[in-house]
């Protein structure tokens, strides 16, 4: 590892050098030239009068030896309790009798200075995207707390003033298309049953509206989705396969899991609201914002609305009306 504020490259070790060397400037004209002391431009050319071009490469500024350094013994000791017993600095100074900040910089140097380099390595999630527009739409809930009248501790702290017990949730429900990230939100009472089956309805007529009908649809194993009668019926009325992800993976799901968090970032939380229609009207916005004019990353920079207008203008067979 090279010294990390070594004002010189290898380049302009070099050029100091030539001024020096060929050129005839003298070391103090060569090293103010560069911004460097006279003392450090000494070093550089000593080391190349008996090193050569090697000179020139910026090294390490690490001492060769460290006498007081930690023993070898010690530091494998210390490494073998943090694996085993996961504690932290303090707790192994106890152990093998040393200071904190001794145990902590040994820590730092094995790379053991956070409890999360002792974890297993998280699995590399396979990203993928349909290549057309009704492929598989990817369908979720969120539940919202209800606003009561003025706003929430959120808009005035957390004062019993303020407190609005029992007034109960909503629940945003959301279909998103996954090729084009189009997607269909309504604010419901409840996320039961019926009122999933009659969202599921609206939201298809309104991708059908669009010119985009789903062949496949996924969600987690909520029973509304497993085991709602009418829930089944739409999808076997429609031809769509209905896909379940495995338990606790939410990640699978994720497009839809994605847009709810930024649905949460930017507009529930986003500001304080005082009433359930204030929250309602923002999120409203919310959903033409996003498909007219947020720019999507994922999408290279198009809108959810330009990348629908170009597969459906492109003709994807079987879903241009």
């Amino acid at each position: 590892m090279s010294h990390s504020r070594s004002k010189l490259n290898a380049l302009g070790r070099q050029l100091l050098v030539a001024r020096i060397v060929n050129e005839g400037w003298s070391v103090a004209s060569a090293a103010g030239a560069q911004g460097i002391s006279r003392q450090r431009a000494y070093v550089i050319l000593r080391r190349y009068r008996v090193e050569g071009e090697p000179a020139f490469t910026p090294r390490s500024s690490r001492p060769r030896r460290s006498p007081r350094r930690t023993r070898h013994q010690l530091e494998a000791r210390i490494e073998r309790i943090r694996r085993q017993r996961r504690i932290g600095p303090r707790a192994i100074s106890w152990v093998v009798g040393l200071a904190s900040s001794t145990v902590y910089a040994v820590l730092r140097r094995l790379g053991l200075g956070h409890l999360r380099a002792l974890r297993p390595p998280r699995p590399r999630f396979q990203r993928y995207e349909r290549p057309t527009p009704g492929d598989l739409g990817h369908i979720d809930t969120k539940r919202l707390a209800r606003i009561g009248a003025g706003g929430g501790h959120f808009a005035h702290g957390r004062s019993e003033a303020v407190r609005h017990r029992g007034i109960g949730h909503v629940y945003e429900h959301v279909l998103v298309d996954d090729r084009s990230r189009c997607y269909y939100r309504e604010t419901l009472p409840s996320e039961r049953a019926g009122d999933t089956a009659a969202f599921l309805e609206r939201a298809l007529a309104h991708f059908a509206s669009l010119g985009v009908r789903f062949r496949q649809l996924m969600s987690d194993n909520h029973l509304s989705y497993t085991h709602g009668a009418a829930f089944k019926a739409i999808l076997v009325r429609e031809g769509i396969e209905h896909l379940r992800i495995p338990p606790h993976t939410p990640r699978v799901n994720g497009k839809v899991e994605r847009l709810i968090g930024t649905i949460l970032d930017e507009v529930v939380y986003a500001r304080p609201y005082t009433s359930e229609a204030q929250r309602e009207r923002a999120l409203r916005r919310f959903d033409d914002h996003y498909h007219l004019r947020r720019r999507h990353g994922a999408l290279g920079g198009l809108v959810p609305m330009q990348r629908l207008t170009q597969d459906l203008v492109n003709n994807v067979p079987g879903h241009v009306t």
